[in-house]
């Protein structure tokens, strides 16, 4: 059982923080993905009704008119969906839960993995769970930590739902 307890006001300015670029992020990439929704679905009617006749158009698999067309546009956007979630890490409403909970927890253990994404602009930890076999995932949100390497002991603190790191410290 872990215990928490509340966090500073500096930990919950952090935590803001950390919503404001998630939330700049899923919005970069819903209209990055509207746009090519778009192009994905007006590009095939231009050039169909462009360079054949209204019929042959009209028959075609990419015409609007045709099952299959909606098929299609039907599993661009589940993709789309899926790629949202695994390109943007989407926490935004776990960081929403942390912003009105206000635990945080604190934890010592050693680093399985490190590794940056999003451009260098975040810093995820495997942490093998004190007392466990079990491994979660914490986020650094403030840019790439290239200090921390696998098998470092660390102590965590972190936002209890999202586990978004609030402070690191080698141990």
């Amino acid at each position: 059982m872990q215990d928490f307890s509340f966090m500073t006001t500096e930990e919950h300015f952090l935590l803001q923080d950390a919503l404001k670029k998630n939330k700049k992020q899923v919005t970069k990439f819903v209209l990055i993905g509207l746009g090519l929704m778009i192009v994905a679905a007006v590009v095939p009617q231009v050039y169909l009704y462009t360079h054949s006749t209204a019929e042959d158009a009209d028959q075609s698999l990419f015409s609007y008119t045709n099952g299959w067309f909606w098929l299609w546009m039907l599993s661009f956007i589940v993709v789309l969906v899926f790629a949202l979630i695994k390109v943007t890490e989407v926490r935004y409403f776990t960081i929403k839960r942390d912003l009105m909970a206000l635990q945080k927890g604190t934890m010592q253990a050693p680093l399985e993995a490190v590794y940056h994404e999003n451009d260098d602009t975040q810093t995820n930890f495997m942490v093998m769970l004190p007392n466990s076999k079990r491994k979660r995932l914490f986020y650094w949100t403030r840019g790439a930590l290239s200090d921390y390497r696998a098998g470092n002991e660390v102590e965590i603190s972190y936002a209890r739902y999202s586990r978004v790191i609030l402070a690191i410290n080698k141990v």
